[in-house]
């Protein structure tokens, strides 16, 4: 299964409105570098790109394509976690 992820859902300067995904004190920890490290420690191929998020247009971000056996949210929950015990 074909999953995209933006950065900005790992964003702690946007409101959960606005797109962010985890937690504030997850987010924190949050950086491209530690996001990919992330996928590769969980096996998961992916693919980044620049990207423009629909909710934040006016920024540019990363945009992650992942190839991974488990559902978008759960995906999330696992990298919230990891960014969590950094």
């Amino acid at each position: 299964m074909t999953l995209t992820l933006y950065s900005q859902y790992f964003n702690s300067k946007l409101s959960k409105s606005m797109g962010r995904r985890i937690s504030r004190e997850a987010a924190k920890n949050f950086s491209e570098d530690r996001l990919e490290e992330i996928l590769r420690s969980l096996k998961f191929q992916f693919d980044s790109r620049e990207a423009k998020y629909a909710r934040v247009p006016w920024e540019t971000c990363k945009m992650y394509v992942v190839e991974a056996n488990v559902k978008k949210s759960t995906l999330i929950q696992l990298i919230e976690r990891r960014l969590l015990k950094q």
